[in-house]
């Protein structure tokens, strides 16, 4: 997963390791990457909730929070850190990792543990669904 690329969701896209997924859930995952490149880190609380982990970049420069789709849901409809998602499900889930640095979101990165056919991609699209144009 990494290192971190502005834009990396559009390599993995453009290597075709997707090209049999729902088109909704990838324009989903597209306009959320384009919409959180670059913006201050709060709006990831604002629109995706609390990670489930936060942890030091591999590059050493910021941090990597990770929201995964295996997250409890607030009657908001953002992620919760707590209680934390079961091992079983922690192994199938979709989780979507921002390297911030600097207060501000510098890349975004896609796992679907899962993998991505049988519709798999709508729970990573869940994630970031509140993230993108409205």
């Amino acid at each position: 997963m990494f290192p971190f690329k502005p834009g990396g969701l559009a390599v993995l896209l453009g290597a075709g390791v997707l090209a049999s997924c729902g088109p909704e859930q990838m324009k989903t995952l597209r306009q959320a990457e384009t919409a959180l490149i670059g913006e201050d880190a709060s709006v990831l609380a604002a629109c995706i909730g609390a990670p489930v982990a936060v942890r030091d970049a591999p590059d050493g420069v910021g941090k990597v929070h990770a929201f995964s789709s295996a997250q409890a849901r607030g009657a908001d409809g953002t992620l919760r850190a707590a209680p934390r998602p079961k091992a079983e499900s922690r192994a199938t889930a979709c989780v979507i990792e921002f390297a911030v640095a600097d207060g501000r979101i510098r890349a975004m990165d896609v796992e679907n543990r899962g993998g991505w056919g049988g519709g798999r991609i709508k729970r990573c699209a869940a994630i970031v669904r509140r993230c993108g144009p409205q």
